[in-house]
């Protein structure tokens, strides 16, 4: 990660050229055209200021649980984003990205040890966590849907992931037919909506007649797949214990420290 010259950039100039690119783990693919990140491999992001640490703080903000979309939304340059409309792993690389750009990349975790209760001190390189991006080994088409084989009924499926938002407005969907007596429940409806062809087949009558007749088996496995459909940051470490010596591993948490780093 380093800054760039944004030249003629209006938003970077207005700044003061105080901005930088976080590259994407999915590197823009899966997004749709009118999406901002769509095909873009890094995108502008805002230095933190005094003005963001104010957003952090913010008693409401944190009670309502939207403090990082508050952030996002303050610190993402690109036009028309809308935090509740990325993927997780490129929301992470921003908020990893912009603790090193703010700090440093070295962050230090205070934890428990499972065996002996002891507190453990350990530094987690953010650099090394942003570095560590698992790529997914589902098929790629070329206009950013996915491709898998069904097990049980041999059955070639197309899909596209669909963004957080999508997946919200699913839930919701299910609730207000369920309050209507409609008969539903959202497999069904997430099927509906992230299928895009049955064995090279859009017609629609051939994806209802799938979801309609899929076999647990099959269910099972179209979900673990699209569960693994986007690249992610592995953010596993490994600390050891200084009473015990018991090594444990564990996903990186995130501490008010995170944020707030004591000097």
């Amino acid at each position: 990660m380093k800054q760039f010259d944004m030249g003629d950039n209006k938003v970077a100039h207005n700044l003061n050229g105080a901005t930088f690119f976080v590259e994407l783990p999915t590197k823009g693919a899966f997004y749709p055209e009118e999406h901002p990140f769509y095909n873009k491999e890094k995108i502008e992001v805002k230095m933190l200021t005094t003005k963001e640490e104010e957003i952090l703080t913010n008693t409401s903000y944190i009670q309502n649980e939207v403090v990082i979309d508050k952030l996002l939304e303050n610190i993402v340059l690109e036009p028309n984003f809308n935090p509740k409309e990325i993927f997780n792993a490129d929301q992470l690389a921003i908020l990893i990205a912009t603790r090193i750009d703010a700090y440093d990349e070295e962050y230090p975790v205070l934890l428990d040890c499972e065996a002996c209760g002891a507190k453990i001190e350990h530094t987690i390189s953010l650099e090394k966590v942003l570095d560590n991006v698992k790529e997914s080994t589902i098929e790629k088409t070329d206009h950013g849907t996915l491709i898998v084989e069904l097990p049980k009924s041999k059955k070639t499926v197309e899909y596209k992931v669909l963004l957080p938002a999508d997946i919200a407005s699913i839930e919701r969907s299910v609730d207000k037919m369920k309050k209507m007596d409609i008969k539903t429940n959202f497999l069904d409806e997430f099927y509906k909506r992230i299928i895009v062809s049955v064995d090279g087949s859009p017609d629609p009558q051939e994806k209802s007649s799938l979801i309609k007749n899929l076999k647990i088996k099959d269910s099972r496995y179209l979900t673990a797949c699209y569960s693994k459909s986007l690249p992610d940051i592995d953010t596993t470490f490994t600390a050891t214990c200084p009473s015990c010596q018991k090594e444990q591993e564990g996903g990186m948490p995130f501490q008010a420290n995170f944020f707030f780093p004591e000097f």
